[in-house]
């Protein structure tokens, strides 16, 4: 269960299957690598160029140190404080579609969607470090499953449930 609160004390729950971490960790966080570093000068071999993005190595490469750049600065050793109310309810939902709408609150703050089967799912507002964050926090988790999954190894093409 991936648990997440805001400012205004609601916490959001997400249970997130084997499949859906395994296509998070592979082929979502490929897909969205260039979404997960600042947008650079236009001069730069980097730089986010509008349209989607495509697994350039150096763009992955700098993703990744953007990934661990945000985890040099967060807190994981603090107890995570339950929020007071549940817009999705105590329970959580079962994910079963994410969708990222880059740029859409601004500026590298995106618009990061989980949804259930029916539909029913939130949408929040991620800056890049929030979203490399989510990122750790399931590779984290991921690693002390007997799931079996490592980015490395699994090869998970077009997801249909990751938009």
């Amino acid at each position: 269960m991936l648990r997440i609160t805001n400012t205004d004390n609601e916490e959001f729950r997400f249970w997130l299957t084997r499949r859906v971490c395994a296509a998070l960790i592979t082929d979502f966080k490929t897909r969205t690598s260039a979404y997960r570093v600042p947008v650079m000068e236009s001069g730069s071999s980097v730089a986010v160029q509008g349209g989607a993005p495509g697994p350039d190595h150096e763009m992955l490469l700098r993703a990744q140190l953007e990934q661990e750049a945000a985890v040099a600065q967060q807190d994981f050793k603090t107890t995570f404080k339950s929020g007071e109310s549940f817009p999705l309810g105590e329970e959580g939902i079962l994910v079963e579609k994410i969708n990222l709408n880059p740029n859409a609150q601004g500026q590298d703050t995106h618009s990061l969607s989980f949804a259930d089967a029916q539909g029913k799912g939130i949408t929040l507002g991620v800056s890049i470090e929030l979203f490399n964050s989510i990122f750790e926090v399931i590779e984290r988790v991921v690693k002390v499953t007997n799931w079996s999954i490592s980015p490395a190894k699994l090869d998970v093409r077009s997801s249909k449930f990751l938009q």
